[in-house]
């Protein structure tokens, strides 16, 4: 069995969130759907094979390029676990979305996870308190 995580983690936190699901996984091979050089319709993943697609929630929804990019993908009935990532409020429709993508694309989703993450803004808030960005540093994956 072949094990695969598909990705599209723009400023890391998804590929945190990825790293930590999979790190019992064997031989992991990452596809990044933020690649601008890469074919996705060259991919082909093989019938018996794991896969994780993580994306992030942007405003209750999945990046429509992730999507897009997601969607090129033959999946050959592959399992597929999806995972959406988001932080300062809620997923909303990400994992239909993913779900719809997935089975499109010849995935055979099996499990789907919620996974918060932390914000990207909480990085550049200049008038968040210096202790608590502390905290939340310390506290993250």
């Amino acid at each position: 069995m072949k094990c695969y995580q598909i990705l599209f983690s723009p400023t890391g936190g998804t590929e945190k969130v990825a790293a930590a699901i999979t790190q019992n996984w064997p031989e992991v091979q990452t596809i990044d759907l933020s690649s601008t050089s890469t074919d996705f319709a060259s991919f082909f993943i093989e019938s018996g094979s794991l896969v994780l697609v993580a994306m992030p929630s942007f405003g209750d929804v999945a990046p429509q390029l992730a999507l897009d990019r997601f969607a090129q993908i033959n999946g050959n009935r592959a399992k597929c676990v999806l995972v959406a990532v988001y932080g300062n409020r809620a997923y909303g429709s990400t994992l239909v979305q993913m779900e719809d993508t997935a089975n499109a694309a010849g995935f055979q989703v099996i499990a789907a996870i919620s996974a918060v993450a932390e914000p990207i803004a909480w990085k550049f808030d200049v008038n968040r308190d210096k202790n608590n960005v502390l905290n939340i540093e310390k506290n993250t994956l």
